[in-house]
């Protein structure tokens, strides 16, 4: 018990960002879902998925992940990570499917798991620096 207490202290902030990446995939993945079933294009339908967990991300990053008051640079900061990741993530889901034949959903659930340390990685290095 006392060294699953101990990994937690050390990795808190990366298991917070996780958590707060759980509550932001599930919505976007619920959002693309619907889109796709309503025949949206997938990368369309990936794009408003995912700026539908953006504004969710922000609020919860800044304030339960790296506990910051939220400032007007920090959200530009923010979106810029976010945008890049966006973009990422099309690239990646279009290369899944269109390249490698794998199907939309798929796909995007296999692209979400890169973006979680892409941006983690540049949020706490850059967005949020101390």
């Amino acid at each position: 018990m006392n060294t699953i207490k101990i990994l937690f202290q050390k990795h808190a902030q990366f298991i917070k960002f996780c958590i707060v990446g759980v509550t932001n995939t599930s919505i976007s993945l619920i959002v693309y879902y619907f889109l796709l079933n309503a025949d949206v294009p997938y990368l369309l339908a990936s794009t408003l998925a995912y700026c539908a967990g953006l504004l969710n991300g922000y609020l919860l990053s800044s304030s339960f992940v790296f506990k910051q008051k939220r400032t007007a640079g920090q959200a530009l900061k923010f979106i810029s990570v976010y945008i890049s990741s966006l973009l990422i993530n099309l690239l990646l889901l279009f290369c899944l499917v269109d390249v490698f034949i794998i199907s939309e959903f798929p796909a995007q659930v296999i692209v979400t798991f890169f973006n979680v340390f892409y941006n983690f990685i540049l949020n706490k290095l850059w967005t949020f620096k101390s």
